[in-house]
């Protein structure tokens, strides 16, 4: 991108020296052709990069056209975590501590995986990428962090019960 973003701003500052440029020699940037083509060049580069820094594998115009490149995951509520969790196409994560999990987890709830456990992006990369995860944990911050991870390496289809199993209204099932 930054290859493109200097060859775009060479251009058009070699077009701005040729058609607006100053031609009396009293504007420093705009009266040398050279020095309008690098200065095109270099603010061309940094523009281009700034807006394409972020771009993710969807594409960088997809920036302009309204679709959200970094969305790696989609935020659920209660209602839908409650019928994901019955629903076997589904697999229901608890990303919390195992203190956490002994005070009460949401029913249906597959894995229990602690997110602040060493081995925690090892047992993710044991998972199947191609199957739909739901990522909770109390108040969704860890899960996003979560989501975010399991993105990275290949999971599509990701869910995060926006405000975590705090903003949960169902039942709680305790062992």
């Amino acid at each position: 991108m930054t290859y493109i973003g200097i060859l775009i701003g060479g251009v058009a500052g070699f077009l701005y020296w040729k058609f607006i440029g100053c031609t009396s020699g009293t504007c420093p940037i705009t009266s040398n052709k050279f020095i309008s083509v690098i200065y095109g060049a270099l603010l061309g580069s940094l523009l281009l990069s700034t807006v394409a820094g972020s771009a993710t594998k969807k594409g960088f115009f997809s920036k302009f056209w309204g679709s959200d490149s970094s969305a790696a995951y989609r935020n659920i509520n209660s209602e839908e975590i409650k019928t994901m969790a019955n629903d076997s196409d589904y697999i229901v994560i608890d990303v919390r501590t195992p203190d956490e999990w002994k005070s009460g987890y949401i029913p249906g709830t597959d894995k229990f995986i602690d997110f602040h456990s060493s081995d925690f992006e090892d047992q993710i990369s044991g998972l199947d990428n191609s199957k739909n995860y739901v990522i909770y944990c109390r108040s969704g911050n860890r899960s996003a962090k979560a989501c975010e991870i399991m993105s990275k390496k290949g999971f599509p289809n990701l869910y995060n019960l926006s405000g975590g199993i705090n903003k949960y209204d169902g039942e709680i099932k305790k062992d």
